[in-house]
């Protein structure tokens, strides 16, 4: 122990904890239990030994299952976030769209299971839904200033209210992606949805 009285461990900051391989094991154990085994039926136990750490470990990283949970929808929604930061640069209408949408379906995709397990609780667990509906608002509140600002600049005419398309293709991707096994098909189905609805004129296509 240090003079403090306190074991080296416990002193790490946030960013110590969260910036190791070790925390990225716990999350991805974390992750596969809650596919395979559900929210409920996944232990602390049980993602320590699949990640390979003790309960003690755990504990270093994190508090309790529902911060564990917690933490792994925030991957997902910051995963989406950079995907839109990273579409966004370039200043093409129809190349944001494009790659927004590619990247969105992989992500989507690959965090499929864990999305499942997170509605199917949100029914139930009114803490779950609001970590779920976080996943889904925030992207889709920059979709929907994404569609009137090509409303406004670029002459789209959108077929509904920019915030119905936005949460129209959201629910497109989210059912869609882990269940199509040619993603990059999907893709191109969605890229032109996308620009069906958002109604952009054939010029900034």
């Amino acid at each position: 122990m240090n003079a403090a009285g306190r074991q080296p461990w416990s002193t790490r900051t946030a960013h110590d904890r969260s910036d190791s391989a070790t925390h990225a094991a716990v999350l991805d154990a974390a992750a596969a239990s809650f596919a395979e085994q559900g929210y409920k039926q996944s232990s602390i136990a049980g993602i320590a030994e699949r990640a390979g750490v003790s309960r003690a470990t755990f504990y270093v990283y994190f508090s309790s299952r529902e911060e564990v949970f917690r933490a792994l929808t925030e991957r997902v929604r910051d995963e989406l976030a950079e995907v839109q930061r990273a579409a966004g640069r370039s200043g093409d209408p129809r190349t944001v769209v494009d790659i927004a949408i590619r990247a969105a379906v992989r992500v989507y995709a690959r965090h499929a299971r864990f999305i499942t397990v997170m509605q199917h609780q949100a029914l139930t667990d009114p803490d779950v839904a609001l970590l779920w509906d976080e996943v889904q608002a925030a992207p889709s509140r920059v979709n929907a200033g994404f569609i009137e600002m090509l409303r406004r600049e670029h002459g789209a005419r959108p077929a509904a209210p920019p915030s119905t398309v936005a949460e129209t293709v959201a629910a497109a991707l989210v059912h869609l992606s882990g269940r199509a096994s040619d993603l990059d098909r999907l893709a191109d189905e969605l890229v032109a949805v996308y620009l069906r609805l958002v109604g952009l004129p054939e010029e900034n296509r």
